[in-house]
């Protein structure tokens, strides 16, 4: 009969007191990189557009000059809950189905400043327009938003964007200097 050495047991515990948390030992950089919306997109703010109290919005300026429209943190629609949202503006109206073809955007839908991109309606019984902050040629709709119309309100400068406009090239300049900075926008909204 072969006898057989029983291993080498060894002990692992660990005293608690010697072992740095996860925190110390590894150096986190303070310096975050942007995101990608920080990185190519300027920020800027519409408030009270059609002169109406709380219809704010979040214009995202990209460098080819597309604008995505979303609700800001002030719209009267934050906090509420959305039930539908209606594309169908007007009779012959119907947002999702704006069809642009080409370059120059041919065909898409002509927006102004306070045009109804689509209206919505609360769990509360309330109905709200949701305007364009500037005008421009509608590029696109969110489509999602007619599945999901809550995303409106939980991610919206992400998956719950409202609109893609292009603005025309000559009145560039004069749209984004009429809108707020992010710094004018945090002013205004914590003297109100």
């Amino acid at each position: 009969m072969i006898k057989m050495e029983k291993p080498n047991v060894y002990d692992f515990s660990i005293d608690d007191d010697s072992v740095p948390s996860i925190e110390q030992s590894v150096e986190i950089s303070e310096d975050v990189p942007p995101t990608v919306v920080q990185r190519y997109f300027e920020s800027r703010y519409a408030t009270n557009v059609n002169d109406k109290p709380n219809q704010d919005y979040s214009v995202l300026i990209h460098s080819n000059n597309l604008c995505i429209l979303s609700l800001a943190s002030s719209h009267v629609l934050m906090g509420k809950t959305i039930e539908k949202i209606d594309f169908q503006v007007s009779e012959n109206t119907h947002r999702l189905s704006n069809i642009m073809t080409g370059k120059g955007k041919r065909g898409a839908q002509i927006v102004q400043a306070g045009s109804t991109l689509c209206k919505v309606y609360c769990s509360d019984g309330e109905e709200h327009k949701i305007l364009s902050a500037i005008p421009g040629k509608l590029v696109e709709m969110n489509s999602k938003l007619a599945e999901t119309p809550n995303i409106m309100l939980n991610k919206p400068d992400d998956l719950g964007f409202i609109a893609i406009v292009l603005p025309q090239k000559q009145r560039f300049e004069k749209i984004r200097d009429g809108l707020l900075t992010k710094e004018q926008y945090i002013i205004k909204n914590s003297t109100v």
